[in-house]
């Protein structure tokens, strides 16, 4: 019985990476797609990666192997259409759902939120900078596909927009993070070449 479903966002187009694949770039020794697999294979029970393209998924197959891949249906509304993909094929009732240039995740902080996430609509880490961290965080499958569909009929895009469609959401305060992730570099993100400099 599938309870816990992770999805990794790895569709985008990397515009600030000057179109190269971000998930296949390389950060200390592996590619930042392998390291976040490596992690979530151990923290759930499926794991579907999202992907933009069939052009995608053939460049990307040798590292997914026997793993659920999907692709956008909707063109052009960012991380909600690998989200409608993703949701739409999990299996779990709730779902990890992260993005593909987080490369420091912790395996502790996701079990954390997969335990105290039962019986809500979602639960969303809250940063030490005091804002919300959609793409890592947990959501209960069947009520944020409905909102994802919602947020998507109205025309938005957000991230966080179809969060407003559910009814019972909890924000992980940022202290409790801090005793598993000190430094919070479970929520470092990798946006453009110079940022992948810095971290090395």
């Amino acid at each position: 019985m599938i309870k816990r479903s992770s999805l990794l966002l790895a569709g985008g187009l990397g515009t600030r990476m000057n179109g190269r694949e971000k998930a296949l770039m390389m950060f200390e020794n592996d590619t930042l797609l392998e390291r976040s697999l490596s992690i979530l294979d151990d923290v759930s029970d499926e794991v579907i990666v999202s992907l933009r393209d069939e052009r995608q998924v053939q460049d990307f197959s040798s590292y997914l192997q026997d793993r659920i891949m999907v692709t956008d249906r909707i063109r052009n509304v960012g991380p909600l259409a690998g989200m409608l993909a993703g949701f739409e094929s999990g299996c779990g009732e709730y779902v990890f759902t992260v993005a593909c240039d987080m490369p420091y995740l912790n395996r502790t902080l996701i079990n954390m939120m997969f335990n105290m996430v039962g019986g809500h609509d979602a639960l969303i880490p809250i940063s030490k900078y005091g804002t919300k961290e959609p793409l890592h965080a947990v959501y209960r499958k069947d009520t944020m596909l409905e909102a994802i569909e919602k947020a998507l009929k109205e025309g938005n895009r957000s991230i966080l927009s179809p969060v407003s469609f559910l009814e019972n959401v909890i924000y992980l305060d940022s202290e409790i993070i801090r005793t598993i992730d000190p430094d919070f570099k479970s929520f470092v993100n990798i946006n453009a070449p110079s940022d992948m400099l810095k971290l090395e």
